[in-house]
């Protein structure tokens, strides 16, 4: 996701640049030999892109009326959604600037609300859910709506979900063996939380958890209809965030953290290296550590959601954002970003790639960028694992000056994760 326009420190790159060689040369010499060459996708800016259900490794042609699965999603800054390629084999963009299919106009650029389209994976295919404002109004919280594309003859066929004004950042499930998936959303003055089926687009349930959260940090929990997010409960006089389920089937609201230490968002997956049990991370220390949980039991017997694995950054680099986490070849791995400042909206303040297994016995945290000789800003990973294996694509910037104090765009790259290709199945 991108963030709005942010601040800048004049006079600033040089020291950071410094800093990160300092970095390099302290804490990442050791790993420079598993860091691949940065590859430029595209020129072009293509904002908080969003990948369908191709990018876990299992390509399917035949998806989504012969589209495939191998597709990306965004909203130009003009609002207008668009629908790209990747190639499986390669990883190449396809087109290059990402504007295949024109699928909906006067839809949220990421600015407006802070996240862009999403996709819905089900049984039946996928879907895009997104923020659409009413056509020919003025754009703001009012007039946004929730709207759905999905495949019809062959071409994307748009529907805004009735009762949805005032509605806004949508999130659809990703399991595709779900013959319900569903979608989750907001009001756009984040004070309450919503979902609704795709059998039944026209009801809304409403999210008994708005006293909790005002939903920025939600995500639906793969092989479940549950939701989890970071929350405050405000009768906890330590005014701490924790994390939380929701789930869309029962209502019943969990508390899975319950320190005195700050949760910052969360992601549930089932993890290979366990069974397929499901296991989360969250980001804690004021973002300077990624923790990862695991249910077992404790001395009595009982089982409660228990820290396996801290995760923490190279001394130069030391604050985390953007994590997420996918599974390969029987292992899961984190990504992320990371900085020297815990400012994520100063553009000034060049950044790094790096990943992480979950397995308490490795310590194999590593560098996926290392290049310090051009300062970059390195924005909103995503994973995409092609017939070559996982690649880490982002946003690359160059950072802000006096000159441009919003930063110069320097398109579309990845990094190949060097985990090698999926083993057949």
């Amino acid at each position: 996701m991108n963030v709005p326009r942010l601040s800048h420190r004049p006079g600033l790159l040089a020291g950071v640049a410094a800093l990160v060689a300092a970095a390099c040369s302290t804490g990442f010499e050791a790993r420079a030999q598993a860091v691949l060459p940065e590859v430029q996708v595209t020129t072009a800016a293509i904002p908080d892109y969003e990948f369908d259900s191709g990018r876990n490794g299992r390509f399917c042609a035949s998806c989504n009326g012969g589209a495939g699965n191998a597709l990306f999603a965004f909203t130009a800054a003009d609002g207008r959604l668009w629908v790209g390629s990747v190639d499986f084999q390669t990883g190449a963009f396809y087109p290059p600037d990402g504007r295949g299919v024109l699928v909906d106009t006067e839809t949220a650029p990421v600015a407006d609300f802070g996240n862009g389209p999403e996709w819905m994976s089900g049984s039946a295919g996928s879907s895009i859910v997104y923020t659409r404002y009413v056509s020919g109004s003025t754009h703001g919280p009012s007039t946004a709506q929730i709207a759905v594309a999905s495949m019809v003859n062959g071409a994307w066929s748009p529907t805004v979900l009735p009762g949805s004004a005032g509605r806004a950042t949508p999130d659809g499930s990703k399991d595709t063996n779900d013959a319900d998936p569903r979608v989750n959303y907001i009001a756009a003055d984040k004070d309450a939380l919503y979902w609704r089926r795709s059998s039944a687009l026209g009801d809304e349930v409403a999210m008994p958890i708005s006293d909790l959260t005002g939903g920025n940090s939600r995500r639906w929990v793969p092989g479940t209809r549950k939701i989890i997010f970071q929350g405050h409960n405000a009768a906890d006089p330590r005014l701490v965030d924790q994390v939380y389920t929701y789930d869309t089937d029962s209502g019943a609201v969990e508390q899975l953290t319950f320190d005195a230490v700050g949760k910052y968002g969360a992601f549930m997956w089932k993890a290979p290296e366990y069974n397929n049990e499901h296991v989360f991370f969250t980001m804690a220390d004021y973002r300077r550590k990624i923790l990862v949980y695991r249910k077992i039991a404790g001395t009595d017997g009982v089982k409660r959601w228990t820290v396996i694995k801290t995760i923490t950054p190279p001394a130069k680099l030391p604050f985390f954002w953007s994590p997420e986490v996918f599974t390969h070849n029987g292992r899961s791995y984190i990504f992320t970003v990371v900085s020297p400042s815990n400012k994520f909206w100063d553009k000034s303040y060049p950044t790094h790639l790096a990943i992480s297994g979950i397995d308490p016995l490795k310590q194999n945290f590593r560098m996926l960028t290392n290049d310090t000789s051009k300062p970059r800003l390195r924005l909103d990973p995503e994973y995409f694992i092609t017939a070559k294996g996982p690649f880490i694509y982002y946003n690359r910037m160059v950072p802000a000056t006096t000159q441009y104090p919003d930063g110069v765009n320097d398109g579309v790259w990845y990094v190949d994760t060097g985990l090698g290709a999926p083993l057949s199945k």
